[in-house]
């Protein structure tokens, strides 16, 4: 029975060649696109990622302080389990990395050094993430001694901006080119219907099942999903393969996703199929 309804597929395809291949390319760029923005979404979220890892925070001590109070200072705060690390930053380094950064320029008028000593506190690999440091940020800022911490939380706040923008976009696109694939994959199958129109109504006389007549059109609407996912791919795995010979560092979609995206065509060409009968059944 489903080899049968496979056959049939297969023939109708090829009497309807100009069709089909209509078919097939205006899914293959519509699932290309979506597979695209896909691709964006997964290099900015390791982007991301990779960043949230290096994170740290800095504090910023209080002219108080002297060595020992900040040595003191940082012993209390490596007792904190995330920590790994806690290391003093005095005034006369604090200059020094400015000037390496900056030049002396900068500090010519000034008659004594305006640079704060700080702590910088390295986290746990597997607590080195910018939710965990988020966390602990208020814990140090409330020590005594410390007048201010610093974590890159505005830079680090607006790439979590860019990677909700780039979901939300990747999410609406594919809304949209989900509803034209099966717009697409519903004309075409309303064409091949029509064509054969005259052996569905013999099978309706000798009694098939609804359910046989529908499976060949069902069919042929998942391999045009299916074949437009393909292409697809083919073509992202193309333009990945230059941008990554250009630019280091490219992330392809993994393995989950690639099936997925695949699974998702096939689905939605089944889907025009469906939405193509029952609209030909009123």
């Amino acid at each position: 029975m489903f080899v049968y309804a496979l056959k049939e597929a297969f023939s109708t395809m090829q009497r309807a060649k100009l069709t089909s291949c209509a078919a097939t390319i205006t899914l293959t760029v519509c699932l290309f696109l979506l597979g695209l923005f896909m691709m964006a979404y997964v290099n900015t979220n390791g982007i991301l990622a990779n960043i949230r890892e290096r994170v740290q925070i800095e504090a910023f001590l209080s002219d108080q302080v002297d060595q020992k109070g900040a040595l003191a200072l940082a012993d209390s705060i490596r007792s904190f389990p995330p920590v790994k690390t806690v290391s003093y930053v005095n005034k006369t380094m604090a200059l020094d990395a400015f000037r390496q950064h900056f030049g002396d320029e900068a500090l010519q008028v000034l008659e004594v050094n305006p640079l704060p000593a700080s702590l910088k506190i390295e986290f746990q690999e597997k607590d080195r993430t910018f939710s965990r440091v988020k966390e602990m940020a208020p814990l140090v800022a409330n020590l005594p001694g410390v007048v201010e911490v610093e974590y890159g939380q505005q830079w680090l706040s607006k790439l979590d901006r860019l990677l909700s923008t780039v979901g939300a976009m990747t999410l609406i696109l594919g809304v949209i080119l989900a509803s034209s694939s099966v717009l697409v994959v519903a004309a075409t199958i309303r064409l091949a219907f029509h064509m054969r129109k005259e052996a569905v109504e013999i099978m309706k006389l000798v009694g098939a099942a609804p359910g046989f007549i529908a499976r060949p059109f069902i069919l042929e609407g998942a391999i045009y999903g299916f074949l437009g996912a393909l292409f697809g791919l083919i073509l992202l795995g193309l333009l990945y393969t230059v941008l990554s010979s250009r630019m280091a560092g490219v992330f392809f979609l993994t393995p989950a996703l690639l099936v997925g995206l695949l699974i998702f065509g096939t689905l939605l060409g089944s889907l025009g199929s469906i939405v193509s009968l029952r609209t030909l059944r009123r």
